[in-house]
């Protein structure tokens, strides 16, 4: 587990968690589904990596990620922070918007992962 300065903690995760998302502005959709692979992941965030190329500096735009972390069902709603291409995907920075069932649900996720993980580490 890797800690950054402004997170209570950030989990690196050590294989890609699978997810889709939606583009909305003003709760209308504006796109249809993307795939993306979540890389780490907090309460409050998480980076992800996608073949799609959006908007990182409009904060009218609102992404919604669905994920599962350990059999749960996780929708998060959010912002891209920042943006970076790597070859021919793009990383993105994705602030959670404050959404509290989500956040508790990442945090007894993560719980459980690590629980899994150190018990498989010799």
């Amino acid at each position: 587990m890797r800690y950054n300065r402004n997170e209570s903690f950030r989990y690196q995760l050590t294989d890609f968690i699978d997810a889709t998302f939606t583009v909305k502005v003003d709760e209308a959709t504006l796109s249809r589904k993307g795939h993306a692979f979540i890389n780490n992941i907090s309460p409050n965030g998480l980076r992800f990596r996608t073949e799609y190329d959006l908007p990182a500096d409009d904060t009218r735009l609102l992404l919604q990620l669905q994920f599962h972390l350990n059999r749960r069902e996780i929708v998060m709603p959010g912002h891209i922070s920042w943006k970076k291409k790597i070859g021919n995907q793009y990383e993105y920075g994705f602030e959670g918007t404050g959404n509290k069932v989500a956040k508790q649900q990442i945090i007894r996720g993560l719980k459980e992962l690590s629980r899994i993980e150190n018990k498989e580490t010799p």
